[in-house]
């Protein structure tokens, strides 16, 4: 009887710390794949020396997001998708990166999940390319 009941508040602590790890995790994962995502966009148009397009896929960023080639390269688009509950907002359906590089304006992306006043990312992608990756407090 001893043993089940350290055993049970064993679980009781380590369950919740468990879910806090996966989360974060997620947070992690879906940024990374995101920055990937953009990095690969700009190089991408700078070698094949046309515009490359990273647009989210369905009706939101949450959906997932894929980069867009011309239909007559054989490339093929790669898409990519938020890790668990990973959300991903930005005011814009897509970047175009031209082919020297650059996009039209700077872009921001925030990486947060459900759980209120924890620590996301807010990706920012100014119109040379570069990534600025900050925390913030997500609401």
């Amino acid at each position: 009887m001893l043993a089940i009941a350290v055993a049970a508040v064993l679980l009781a602590v380590a369950v919740p710390s468990f879910q806090n790890v996966t989360a974060n995790n997620a947070l992690r994962a879906t940024t990374a794949d995101l920055v990937t995502a953009i990095n690969t966009a700009r190089a991408q148009a700078v070698n094949l020396r046309q515009p490359v397009v990273l647009r989210h896929l369905g009706s939101s960023w949450n959906d997932g997001w894929e980069l867009f080639y011309d239909s007559a390269r054989t490339e093929g688009d790669q898409s990519f998708h938020p890790a668990g509950k990973a959300t991903v907002t930005s005011g814009v359906d897509e970047i175009q990166f031209l082919p020297s590089g650059i996009i039209a304006s700077n872009v921001e992306f925030e990486v947060c999940d459900d759980r209120s006043g924890e620590s996301g990312r807010k990706i920012q992608v100014g119109r040379f390319g570069v990534i600025e990756n900050n925390v913030i407090t997500c609401s």
